[in-house]
This record gives structure tokens, sequence and C-alpha cells, in this order.
């Protein structure tokens, strides 16, 4: 972190020389001197190749998006993702500065991640085959490289500074072709490498059945029976978050995050929604925690690609400042700030000055 600090007080004073030069900069509001310069007139996407902050304007406030995967195979179609389209994905964010991270973390807003990246989690709906798929291979069994899993385990070993993770919502009671992944003679093995690797198991209701159709004892007791099959295999196990069956709210909204089922307590920390909707920032006051929006993932009129387009063009991104410890932001976005926050956090607000924009 000392390390990170000095070179972030290099970045400063080298873009107060660049600044003065050129007539336009970010001016520090808490210690009054210029930390960047920027061209907030342009439209076009930043620089992948980003060192300081004179290639970005750290806004800790900016959009952000929880990728929503259902099947991965062939044929592509809207609900699937080849495994080729699937390794593009991942290239296209790696390209464009994004940084993966868990679904918790985002939620609560422990972004720990270098500065100019775009922090964004990866989900899996259903559990179906192409997710997660052991093969036998010279007598022993090992994760197919074309599955979910694999892609990104190989993703992660060439790129060591993309850490690759992501939240799977399981099915434990539904038709074989999505009860946990497919192959019921690894069930066991499979929840328990996912733990071990990294990757988080999340509650997706016992059999897939919307919420809205549910009395609050249904409710309790579909979200109840996930747990206790799931801790069947992985007893010390605490599922942390729930991604809803089909994006349908219960009747009762407190049953989804907390309840109980004969003697099985759930405690849902992190709710997600279904849809094509980037999230606001965790530090943002409209924040929700229990209604989190997601991209459907893929080439549509409404995925990844369209909403990195929209960010770029109208400065609404987030990147951040490199302080895990310290929310930047533009001053415009003061009135949008969770203010609870001041208290764990340091607060930086910037200006833009740039008179091309005006």
């Amino acid at each position: 972190m000392k390390i990170h600090k000095q070179l972030y007080l290099i970045s400063l004073a080298t873009s107060f020389l660049i600044a003065c030069n050129n007539g336009k900069q970010v001016k520090n509001q808490t210690e009054g001197i210029a930390t960047q310069t920027v061209n907030t007139a342009s439209d076009e996407p930043q620089n992948p190749k980003i060192s300081t902050f004179t290639d970005f304007t750290p806004n800790e406030l900016g959009k952000v998006m929880v990728l929503e995967y259902h099947l991965i195979g062939e044929p592509e179609d809207r609900w699937r993702r080849t495994p080729e389209n699937f390794r593009k994905d991942l290239q296209m964010l790696y390209d464009n500065n994004f940084y993966p991270v868990s679904v918790l973390d985002l939620a609560y807003g422990k972004l720990d991640i270098p500065a100019g990246k775009t922090p964004f989690a990866i989900t899996f709906d259903d559990s179906s085959a192409g997710q997660f798929r052991f093969i036998e291979k010279n007598g022993k069994t090992e994760v197919d490289p074309n599955c979910a899993v694999g892609i990104m385990e190989d993703f992660k070993k060439k790129h060591p500074d993309f850490p690759i993770t992501a939240s799977f919502y399981v099915l434990p009671a539904i038709k074989p072709t999505l009860r946990l992944f497919a192959q019921p003679e690894f069930k066991k093995e499979k929840l328990e490498w996912l733990i071990k690797n990294g990757y988080e198991i999340g509650n997706h209701g016992w059999y897939h059945v919307p919420l809205n159709k549910l009395d609050d004892a249904g409710v309790q007791k579909h979200l109840g029976m996930f747990v206790k099959e799931i801790k069947e295999f992985i007893p010390n196990y605490e599922v942390r978050s729930l991604a809803l069956p089909l994006g349908m709210h219960a009747k009762n909204l407190p049953l989804e995050s907390k309840g109980k089922f004969e003697d099985v307590n759930y405690n849902h920390e992190v709710v997600l929604l279904v849809g094509s909707a980037t999230s606001v920032s965790p530090y943002h006051k409209d924040f929700n925690r229990l209604a989190v929006e997601r991209v459907q993932a893929g080439d549509t009129e409404f995925g990844p690609a369209h909403f990195m387009k929209l960010q770029n063009k109208h400065k609404t991104r987030y990147y951040s400042d490199g302080d895990a410890k310290t929310i930047t932001a533009p001053e415009s976005y003061k009135d949008q700030i969770n203010s609870k926050l001041s208290k764990d956090y340091k607060i930086n607000w910037i200006t833009v000055d740039n008179a091309e924009s005006k």
C-alpha cells in the first residue's frame, strides 16, 4: 500500500504540470491540489493501458455490472453462451479494464482493486452441465476445459492479474439436466471443489418456483429446503445470497432475506434480480443489496457491450482510485453518496475543469 501511495503522489505531481500546460485539470477538493488531467469532452472509450490518473477520472459512484449467465454450450442463443463466446467475454472485460470481484464483496463495497479498474461480478443460474463438468482423462477425473469453470480457471492462469471468481445459483431438486450440474455422482465433490477454489454457492430456490406464486410458508419452505439440502453435502457452508427464480419477488419481501423452515434458518445478505440493467455503486445512496440489478451476458441488445458503450459516452462508469479506504468521485455526485459511509471511508470529491466540454 505504501508503494501504491508513492506512485499515486508522483501521479498527482505529474498531472499538475500537464494540467497547467493544457489548461484543463481535475482539482482535489480535500487537498487543494491538482490530481489529474482528463479530457471530459471525448466520447471515446478509455485507454486500456491505464497507469496514472492522467488516463481516467476516478468515479467510485459510477455504474457497475453483475453479469448473469445461464447455459454454456452449443448453439448460441439468448439463454446459452458458447464456450468460445464465453472466452471472448472474459477477454473483452480484461481488455477494457474491468476487474472481477465476488458478489458479496461488491454488495458490501469491499473493493480493493487497482486504480483505473471497474469492478464486475459473474453469476451463473440453474447449475446446468455446461457450467461445471468433470471428464475422465488418462484415468483421472478433471475439470472439462470447455465448461465455464474450466474456461475461467484457464483464463485466470494466463492472466494472474485478473482473479476471476463467480457465484453459482444452483438447484438441488429439479430435473436431472439442471440438478447440481447434472452429474449426480459428483454432486458433493463439485460443491466442495467450488468452495475450495474461491467460488460461491448461492440459493436459487429448491426447484426454481417463482416466489410470487407461493404463500409465506411456501417461500420459507423453498428457500429453507435449499439450505437444508446443500448442508447435506457441505454441512458448515453458510449460504449468503439468493438469485430470485425468474426474478419474481415474494409477496412478503422480508422473507426473501430471512426465514425458517422446520429446523433450518436461512439468512441471505444479498438478493439478486433478473433482467438487463446495470447497478449503481455500492456507495450510492440508492444501492440496495437486497435488490441488486444484473445484466444478461451475451450479444444482446442490452448486454455488456451496450452498457459499456453508454457508460463511456456519458461518463457514468465506475473507475477505482486504487485506495480501498477512500471513495473518490466527481463533485457532481455529491448528492448521490450514502452519507453513512463517511464513518468508514475518506470521501474525496474532485472537480473537473475543461474548457472544451463547456
